[in-house]
C-alpha cells in the first residue's frame, strides 16, 4: 500500500511537469522585472488512513537576496511533524544560512552555517558552520553546474535512550557538494544536488546527502515541487539507523 502511493505521487509529479499547459508556459516566458529579494513558503501534508494511519506535516520558509555582481544571501528553515498509528514518527526542525560573494565569477567564496534537530534520529542539536568556494562549472540563464570545496566545523549532541547516555563530540570535516540546474521547458526546473563530508581525523566517519527535485511553475507565484532525499550518517547515535530516505511533494509560495 505504501509503495503505491509513493509512486503514485511520483508519477503524478512528472506528468504534471510534462504535460504542463502551454499557456502557463507562455506567461512565465514574459521576463519579470529583477527584485533582488526573494521569498518563498512551502507546505504538505499527507493524510492517510485504512490498512495504515499517517498523518505528517512539513512546513518551510526561506528569503533569498541574489545580487549577482557583489553577494547572494540564502536563508531556510524547515520544520517536520508527524504521527502514525497514534504513535509520534517525525519531529525535526532545520535552519541553513549561506553567502556567497561574487556568485557570477568562476569562483565564489562562500561562507556557511547549518543547524539541526530531529528527535527520531536522536539529534538534539547539530550545529556546522565553515568556509570554501564554489567553482562556477557551468552558469547560463537555463543551466548551472557548480562545485563546492570547503572545511567544515561540526558540534552533534545526541539524546539518551534507555541505557543508551547521550553524547557530545565535535569534528573537523572536509566539504564537497556538486549541483545542477537545469530548465527543462519554460516552468519546468529539474535540480540535483550531491554532498560527502568525511571527518579528516576518520575518513570511515563521513555524511554523505543525494537530493533531486522537479519544480513545475502553476503562475507566477504558485509552483508544485516534488524533492526526493537519500541521506546516509556513517556513525549515527545507538539504535539508530545509517540511512534515511524521504519522498515530499507539495505546494511552493513564493513573492
Amino acid at each position: 500500500m505504501r509503495r503505491r502511493h509513493i509512486r503514485s505521487i511520483a508519477l503524478g509529479s512528472l506528468a504534471l511537469a510534462l504535460a504542463a499547459p502551454p499557456r502557463h508556459a507562455a506567461a512565465q516566458a514574459a521576463p519579470a522585472p529583477q527584485r533582488p529579494w526573494r521569498f518563498g513558503t512551502e507546505i504538505a501534508f499527507t493524510d492517510i488512513s485504512g490498512n495504515r494511519q499517517l498523518q505528517l506535516f512539513q512546513s518551510t520558509f526561506t528569503a533569498v537576496r541574489q545580487t549577482p555582481e557583489s553577494f547572494n544571501f540564502d536563508f531556510k528553515f524547515e520544520t517536520k511533524y508527524g504521527r502514525s498509528e497514534h504513535v509520534e514518527a517525525a519531529r525535526s526542525a532545520a535552519a541553513r544560512v549561506r553567502l556567497d560573494w561574487t556568485p557570477g565569477a568562476a569562483v565564489s567564496p562562500f561562507l556557511g552555517l547549518d543547524w539541526e534537530y530531529d528527535r527520531m534520529r536522536r539529534i538534539d542539536s547539530r550545529v556546522s558552520g565553515g568556509v570554501g568556494a564554489n567553482l562556477n562549472i557551468d552558469r547560463r540563464e537555463t543551466a548551472r553546474t557548480t562545485l563546492s570545496l570547503g572545511v567544515v566545523e561540526e558540534l552533534v549532541k545526541t539524546a539518551s535512550a534507555g541505557e543508551s547516555p547521550g553524547t557530545s563530540r565535535s569534528d573537523t570535516r572536509l566539504h564537497s557538494r556538486f549541483a545542477i540546474l537545469r530548465t527543462l521547458r519554460t516552468g519546468v526546473q529539474l535540480e540535483f544536488n550531491l554532498k560527502y563530508q568525511p571527518a579528516t581525523a576518520r575518513m570511515s566517519d563521513y555524511l554523505f546527502k543525494a537530493d533531486g527535485a522537479v519544480r513545475v511553475a502553476l503562475s507566477t507565484k504558485l509552483s508544485w515541487r516534488t524533492t526526493y532525499v537519500w541521506s546516509r550518517d556513517s556513525r549515527p547515535a545507538s539504535g539508530v539507523g545509517k540511512n534515511d530516505r524521504v519522498l515530499t511533494t507539495g505546494l511552493l509560495i513564493s513573492w
